[in-house]
């Protein structure tokens, strides 16, 4: 499941107006990006790996990930989700 914000009004009508969760296939989450559908919210992530090029094992960073890459970081052992709820942390960043 990823995060992400409709851009269009085909979109909102689509999904959701705001940020809103799905699970979307890798497929479908290219061709919706690509379209100019959808974008990516970032989420927050602790860098668990001493080889991650984000930060240092330990730091936490905001990332939008595609979600096949995230899957192949957090398995890989490279990164693990800070954010259980992320749509309601990027709600409320929004109305701030």
């Amino acid at each position: 499941m990823n995060t992400y914000r409709a851009l269009t009004p085909a979109a909102v009508g689509m999904f959701a107006e705001g940020v809103f969760e799905a699970d979307f296939t890798p497929d479908q989450e290219k061709d919706l990006l690509a379209a100019g559908l959808v974008e990516l919210v970032p989420r927050r992530y602790e860098i668990t790996s001493t080889n991650y090029a984000a930060g240092a094992q330990g730091d936490q960073v905001e990332l939008a990930l595609l979600r096949e890459n995230e899957q192949v970081l957090i398995d890989g052992g490279h990164l693990k989700r800070v954010d259980a709820k992320p749509a309601a942390k990027a709600a409320q960043r929004k109305k701030e």
